[in-house]
């Protein structure tokens, strides 16, 4: 089995977002989750990394708001590497200057994926593999990145520690994030759950105190 999968969490921007860098040490490979607003700290440890041979494959996107995306065309810019994100979401994108002119910030660069992702896709960063949870509800093309073998999973604004991803944006759908939550909570109790903002928390946690997935109860 291989050794357990590194990462960095950098907590960036105005809202505060939480941006993670992946590392697998024997090939040397990164990937960056959410580019978020204001990623100059995770952009200057990649190009540090770079100097001492590693290599950015990718930029994995959970969903396509604002927060989590801002950044994608300024690290694609700097390592030329591929975006994936799920197509549902990629209307959020064509939309990101009016929601940054909106938010107070730069109207921003929108960089569409150039790649889609999908419901049961696998993603690989070195010997490492993830598998793509398709959770929507809090934006159309929300995505989680399970790494079952390390019970862990990237699951952007899906859910949080004692809290759910907000209902009342553009593209949101409750009835829709409670099957996703329905989704989430079959994986193993030690899941630990790597949140879009906020601490992290796990599966069992989730499940036994969180007040709004009372109707899982």
């Amino acid at each position: 089995m291989p050794v357990s999968l590194s990462f960095e969490t950098f907590v960036v921007g105005p809202f505060p977002n939480n941006l993670y860098l992946l590392r697998d040490d024997a090939a040397r490979e990164l990937v960056v989750i959410d580019p978020s607003i204001q990623s100059d700290q995770a952009l200057s440890r990649v190009q540090k990394l770079q100097a001492e041979g590693y290599t950015l494959k990718a930029i994995w996107n959970t969903h396509g708001h604002l927060d989590h995306i801002y950044d994608n065309a300024r690290w694609k810019d700097n390592f030329q590497v591929p975006i994936l994100m799920h197509e549902d979401d990629v209307f959020l994108l064509e939309h990101l200057r009016e929601q940054a002119i909106w938010l107070g910030l730069p109207a921003g660069n929108p960089m569409m994926p150039d790649q889609f992702l999908h419901a049961g896709q696998t993603l690989k960063i070195g010997q490492h593999e993830a598998g793509v949870l398709c959770l929507p509800g809090h934006s159309p093309g929300s995505v989680g990145f399970h790494f079952a073998h390390q019970n862990l999973i990237f699951s952007g604004d899906v859910l949080f520690q004692n809290s759910i991803g907000r209902t009342d944006l553009p593209g949101c759908d409750e009835s829709v994030l409670q099957e996703s939550l329905r989704q989430m909570m079959t994986l193993p109790d030690e899941t630990r759950v790597f949140t879009g903002h906020g601490a992290s928390t796990t599966v069992a946690a989730e499940r036994d105190v969180n007040p709004f997935l009372n109707f899982l109860r």
